[in-house]
């Protein structure tokens, strides 16, 4: 897909899914669009970089807005947007033979630029809350589910973290992660269930979980770490 095709197609699909008539009505709701921060820059990216953060629900507006475009416009510096700046700069910058160290001085400097080099995708597209109910996400989830699968789909990630949303991802997808006693210790699978394409998926914290910058930055940064170790065994077999 090119990013023009992209740009038509995720509008299409934001307009749809705004005015669907289902049980969960976003019709008379603030309904937030989200996706590719910047496809400019999304579709310049070297392979294996893409990244897509999977988060529970936006708010914060009486009408319709646009995630995308609130960051690329005000490239904010709340924690929850820091912390998406600094595990994508870990990611990036991290190899199977070394981790990035932490440096705030060089992610300062990159701060627009790696906030654009990613995608960010909501389950809950309207009435979002600022304290997140699962048993709620879930519901809007199911309700959405194959808007949400078009969506991924559509943005084509080569990694998805999830930010406490690994089950209504297995749900989107049906994906046999952490089921039947599969449970991995270091926090990251691999799956090729979506568009039949390998991915890697990492089951972390949400952003906007009070933990300190140090043990988050380091905690991704190794998880990743050790998943391309594992891909680079298995390749090598």
């Amino acid at each position: 897909m090119t990013k023009e095709e992209y740009k038509s197609k995720i509008a299409i699909l934001m307009k749809k899914w705004k005015n669907k008539s289902t049980p969960i009505d976003h019709k008379n709701n603030a309904f937030v669009s989200d996706g590719i921060i910047d496809p400019d820059v999304w579709f310049e990216l070297d392979s294996g970089k893409k990244i897509m953060f999977l988060l529970k629900e936006a708010y914060g507006e009486d009408d319709d807005w646009s995630l995308v475009d609130w960051l690329n416009k005000e490239i904010p510096v709340h924690s929850i947007w820091k912390r998406v700046v600094e595990w994508t700069y870990a990611i990036h910058n991290t190899t199977s033979a070394s981790v990035c160290r932490f440096d705030p001085e060089e992610i300062k400097n990159h701060y627009n630029e790696y906030l654009r080099s990613i995608a960010v995708v909501n389950l809950r597209k309207s009435s979002g809350k600022s304290t997140s109910d699962m048993d709620v996400i879930m519901e809007y989830t199911i309700n959405d589910k194959c808007e949400l699968k078009e969506e991924i789909e559509m943005i084509d990630p080569d990694i998805i973290i999830c930010g406490y949303t690994i089950q209504p991802l297995i749900n989107i997808f049906d994906l046999d992660i952490k089921q039947h006693g599969n449970v991995c210790d270091n926090w990251y699978y691999f799956t090729d269930k979506i568009k039949n394409r390998k991915r890697l998926i990492i089951d972390y914290y949400h952003p906007a979980n009070q933990y300190p910058v140090l043990m988050n930055y380091y905690t991704i940064a190794n998880i990743y770490q050790q998943a391309l170790i594992e891909m680079e065994n298995k390749n090598g077999r």
